[in-house]
């Protein structure tokens, strides 16, 4: 009766979620990685699997579908910022060398991440 229970404990418990290769804290200057607390201009993002933190705006991610080369996401999110809500679409890429690539609205920034 214990193995049924603990069995169907199992099938009753979310999976795990895969945790994607640019969840993390990132800076445009890695002299930003020091700022993760407060919230001051010059500070690093936040991205996780499901949700992205920046200097007075966050978002939801919506969708994150990989692209085919396996280092490249099309990220739909759903923002608020300033009192304003909207939604964005961003690509991110990730580098060899543990950059980050967010493209967002025809403009690029380019990303280091913080340890």
């Amino acid at each position: 009766m214990k193995r049924i229970a603990l069995a169907l404990a199992c099938l009753a418990t979310p999976a795990a979620a895969e945790v994607p290769p640019w969840a993390g804290y990132w800076a445009a200057d890695p002299a930003w990685c020091a700022n993760t607390q407060g919230e001051v201009p010059e500070a690093p993002i936040y991205l996780a699997d499901t949700e992205f933190l920046g200097y007075e705006n966050g978002c939801d991610i919506v969708v994150a579908e990989p692209h085919p080369s396996g280092s490249a996401w099309s990220v739909t999110m759903s923002c608020m910022g300033e009192g304003e809500s909207y939604e964005r679409d961003v690509l991110l890429m990730l580098s060899a060398d543990d950059h980050l690539f967010w493209w967002d609205e025809g403009y690029m920034v380019e990303r280091t991440r913080c340890r």
